[in-house]
């Protein structure tokens, strides 16, 4: 009796096993099935792959050479600059209505190349411009200039862009602008402003040894009676000031060794030749210890004139 109730319950088993995988089969669709189904039940939507495009652009001085870097050339205006990490970084360079009306901008790439995602400007108005998408542009290079359409006041420079990660270390990343045609002169359009101050340039100064800079002033018809260094970001010290008129003139403005705090300015000082400048000469550096207490380690500073 023992025997055939084991045999009655081995058989009660293997009839269970056996069923085990109609049952299965009958609620779980085989993978191709099961593919073509998930297929039908949701649509499929298809994201084309993002090609990042090379920028045109022209070789630089690197940072290493006898041009420092920051000094504008053929009358650009700096509008900021920014150290590039390898990881996306998201900054913002602000421009603001009391710089000036401008015709187009470029980027210039220091020590590596660097990969922007979105460059954008923001203007007063509260109109913005897309300038540039999923771009590469090497290092020691700069960009050829990007025309802008919206011909108001900039408030603000939008970068979304990363440093290639490799040994060459973070990217030093510098915005240019060109003012648009008619600003400057004693007849333009940036003496309603200001109080009739306009912007001549702008440099970097670095933090380690004096920079000899020679800023070039872009098109003008002189007249300009005063000058103004005005200092952003972190204090100065300043060794030499000098203006260079276009018929080589020179106007020594300042020989002694100055401090000029971060929101201050030097001046204004009058000049002894209304005539037209071609370039500003200066001597001067970041303060190591700077009481201003910035978390940037260099200065912008600008100079203004004024007719």
């Amino acid at each position: 009796m023992t025997i055939r109730l084991a045999l009655a319950v081995v058989a009660l088993g293997a009839a269970g096993l056996l069923s085990a995988p109609q049952a299965r089969d009958a609620s779980v669709l085989p993978m191709g099935k099961a593919l073509e189904h998930s297929r039908s039940a949701s649509p499929v939507i298809n994201v084309a792959k993002r090609r990042r495009r090379n920028v045109e652009t022209r070789e630089t001085a690197p940072e290493t050479s006898a041009i420092p870097p920051g000094q504008a050339s053929n009358g650009e205006v700096l509008f900021g600059v920014q150290d590039v990490g390898f990881l996306v970084d998201r900054d913002v360079i602000r421009v603001g209505s009391e710089i000036g009306k401008f015709d187009r901008i470029r980027l210039r790439v220091l020590r590596n190349e660097i990969y922007v995602t979105d460059l954008k400007a923001i203007f007063e108005d509260g109109s913005s411009e897309t300038l540039l998408t999923d771009a590469k542009v090497p290092a020691n290079r700069k960009t050829d200039w990007i025309p802008l359409n919206h011909k108001g006041f900039i408030k603000e420079i939008q970068l979304v862009y990363r440093s290639k990660p490799d040994f060459k270390g973070q990217a030093r990343v510098e915005v240019f602008g060109e003012y648009e045609n008619g600003w400057l002169g004693p007849n333009g359009e940036g003496r309603k402003y200001n109080d009739g101050w306009v912007l001549l340039g702008t440099d970097t100064a670095g933090s380690v040894g004096f920079d000899k800079v020679k800023i070039p002033v872009g098109q003008n018809e002189g007249g300009f009676k005063q000058l103004r260094v005005s200092v952003k970001d972190r204090d100065i010290t300043m060794t030499n000031l000098a203006v260079v008129y276009s018929d080589g003139a020179k106007d020594e403005i300042e020989a002694n060794r100055i401090k000029v705090d971060a929101d201050g300015a030097f001046g204004p000082v009058d000049l002894k030749k209304g005539a037209t400048i071609k370039e500003i000469e200066a001597t001067w550096r970041s303060r190591a210890i700077a009481t201003s207490k910035r978390d940037r380690a260099y200065a912008t500073v600008q100079v203004w004139g004024k007719h």
